[in-house]
């Protein structure tokens, strides 16, 4: 009787108790052919991990050697026998103690030395069972993450970009529920003004500036168990999974963004999504295409939400593409491919002509055609270095490493693809030569990056499992080293721990340098309440902390930035723009008053200045000095006190430490 013959004599499939199904397949092991007993559920362990195992290489060329697998909800590993109902004479050979954990194996859960530890009764063992387990790790990390970014929420005030979103949400809304008119927004923000600042702004008026940034932060939360969702699936390994999802979440980008009221940490919890989506998909029983098309969904919100985002499309259309090719092979994983690309280009593309030219030319201002700055293309780096650097190196290394024991052409082109979507976001701010938001942009890349570098740390203890082995090969370098038990799951496990505390620690010295390393606003928005004048007109350095702040009190059109302004002589009727319209302006008493910080628009400023020590009519209220990481600067504040109607009662100049 040939193999084929009797592998299909021999396979048969029954459906038992608790809708388990068990498979049989056996054969003699040669270079294409293997045996293997799989057990799965259909609430656990897919398919298509049965399916991966039965393509793998065969072990060496053995007469007649049979090879059994067992698989259960749990790892790979979890336990390494099965029986098969109604076959009494087969369950005694397959009750035999299994082969140990091979390359082939590993391919489909990379961390074997989990399985090694469970047989032993060491604490090492023990504590590497709980990483393991189903639901508390990832909590733990979880609360980690939410206390880190909790001690920043409440911490300082505004950031300008907050208070333009937040604005602008408020204003959207008030459009929508009471048809009051809105600038065009959609021209200068580079993310949609109807997507993200509307829902902020309805967390905004539940708790205020905290409920805003606790949206973000529960934006950030989602997308880590997203994370840990895909590594377990990507990587067959709960562990790497844990470490993964606790590389990203004690990050300082993360910290940072679970505090900070922009839409950047909803478009990556879009994109995380819709990884997710396309990951799940290629398990699921049923609805496969549904899910794939509801991820392209998802890319395409994470992209109106920030148009950034866009630049992450390919890598989540590979990464499933890689996925599905990994599972159902090379034709049905570039139909995958093509079709994502395919559904997702129609969908962008659409919204975007549908759009209008509004949207258009905020896409070409912010993303598409967006002005280089001054900055080197070494200080780009070296900050990009400093916020991601050490999950960079982890990924790249997580990277050689699978390749070096995967050896199958889908697997080790998704390591890659995964640890090359790190240095996307330094390499385009590095080419318009900018450090505007790549520290936020960074932490997009650093996503992607962390399930081969939590691989990576998982992989460890398989590495070190070969030191084992060296050490029983010679007994004279174990007496130096130690017992192969602790070489190889004790000292892999502190390895791993130390470097995810050294990533965790660095995380927050970054978080702390980065958060609040802006101008307090609290004193200048109290002092400016003070002196506000019905239907006045004010000029502010910075208006979107104003125009948050004071939204009920100031009307949006009644407050003028430095960076452009056209202005109406009233005497002549000519038009001004910019500086001439500033010093006619105040010449004429416009603004009631004035706030400059003496910052981005300093030659500026020092022109304001001049011409408000020039006029008469205007007196120096306050000053408010500050430090940032820029060094020390100032707010001061002047206030229109006309000579004919009298003097009027003004605070003293003084200042503030």
């Amino acid at each position: 009787m040939s193999r084929q013959a009797a592998g299909r004599q021999i396979g048969s499939a029954s459906t038992g108790r608790h809708g388990q199904i068990k498979v049989l397949y056996r054969g003699v092991l040669g270079k294409r052919d293997c045996a293997v007993a799989g057990q799965y559920d259909q609430a656990g362990v897919s398919r298509d991990r049965h399916r991966q195992a039965t393509r793998q290489a065969a072990l060496a060329r053995g007469p007649g050697t049979p090879w059994t697998v067992a698989f259960d909800r749990n790892e790979v590993g979890a336990g390494w026998r099965t029986s098969i109902e109604g076959r009494a004479d087969l369950n005694a050979r397959l009750q035999r103690p299994m082969v140990p954990p091979t390359a082939r194996t590993r391919d489909l859960d990379s961390t074997s030395a989990w399985t090694n530890a469970r047989s032993t009764g060491s604490r090492t063992g023990m504590v590497e069972r709980l990483l393991c387990a189903r639901g508390w790790p990832l909590a733990v990390v979880l609360a980690a993450q939410a206390a880190l970014s909790l001690r920043l929420v409440w911490s300082t005030t505004a950031f300008i970009d907050e208070g333009e979103y937040l604005t602008v949400g408020h204003l959207e809304l008030a459009h929508f529920l009471h048809h009051a008119a809105v600038p065009d927004f959609a021209t200068y923000l580079s993310g949609s003004p109807v997507v993200y600042p509307p829902l902020a702004a309805v967390a905004d008026n539940i708790g205020g500036l905290a409920g805003a940034r606790l949206l973000s932060l529960a934006f950030m939360l989602l997308t880590t168990v997203l994370l840990h969702g895909v590594t377990r699936r990507l990587m067959s390994s709960r562990l790497a999974a844990f470490f993964a999802a606790g590389l990203f979440a004690w990050l300082g980008v993360t910290q940072f963004l679970g505090a900070f009221a922009t839409y950047d940490a909803m478009a990556l919890a879009f994109l995380a999504l819709a990884t997710w989506l396309g990951v799940r998909a290629v398990e699921a029983s049923s609805f496969q295409y549904t899910l794939i098309f509801v991820s392209c969904v998802a890319i395409v919100v994470a992209d109106a939400t920030k148009y950034a985002a866009v630049l992450f499309n390919p890598v989540v259309i590979a990464v499933i593409a890689l996925r599905v090719w990994q599972v159902h092979g090379r034709r049905i994983g570039l139909a995958a491919a093509g079709g994502m690309a395919m559904a997702a280009g129609v969908l962008v593309t659409g919204m975007y002509h549908l759009a209008g030219p509004s949207y258009a030319q905020g896409i070409s201002a912010t993303t598409l055609s967006r002005t280089g700055g001054t900055d080197s293309i070494g200080s780009v780096l070296d900050f990009s270095a400093k916020a991601t650097g050490i999950i960079a190196a982890l990924a790249v290394l997580g990277a050689v490493v699978c390749a070096h024991r995967r050896r199958n052409g889908p697997g080790v082109a998704l390591a890659w693809v995964l640890a090359a979507a790190e240095f996307l976001a330094p390499a385009e701010q590095a080419r318009i030569h900018t450090l505007t938001s790549v520290f936020k942009h960074v932490g997009y890349g650093a996503w992607f990056a962390c399930p081969i570098a939590g691989y990576l740390l998982a992989e460890t203890s398989i590495m070190l499992s070969r030191l084992g082995r060296s050490i029983r090969r010679h007994p004279e370098f174990g007496a130096a080293v130690g017992s192969d038990r602790v070489a190889r799951a004790g000292w892999a496990l502190a390895m791993s721990a130390a470097v995810l505390l050294l990533a965790g620690s660095v995380g927050v010295k970054v978080a702390d340098e980065q958060y609040g390393d802006w101008a307090p606003s609290g004193t200048m928005i109290a002092d400016l309440a003070r002196v506000l004048v019905p239907g006045g007109y004010y000029l502010v350095e910075d208006p979107s902390v104003v125009t948050y702040y004071l939204r009920r009190e100031i009307p949006f059109p009644h407050v003028a930035d430095t960076w452009s302004f056209a202005y109406t002589d009233p005497r002549t009727g000519r038009m001004l723009v910019n500086q001439p319209a500033y010093a006619d302006a105040i010449r004429r008493g416009y603004f009631a008053a004035i706030v400059l910080n003496f910052g981005d628009t300093y030659t500026l400023d020092r022109a304001l200045v001049h011409d408000i020590v020039g006029d008469h009519d205007y007196r120096l209220m306050d000053v408010i000095p500050y430090r940032t990481s820029y060094g020390p600067s100032e707010f001061k504040i002047w206030v229109r006190v006309p000579h004919r109607i009298g003097p009027r009662r003004v605070p003293k100049v003084h200042t503030r430490t």
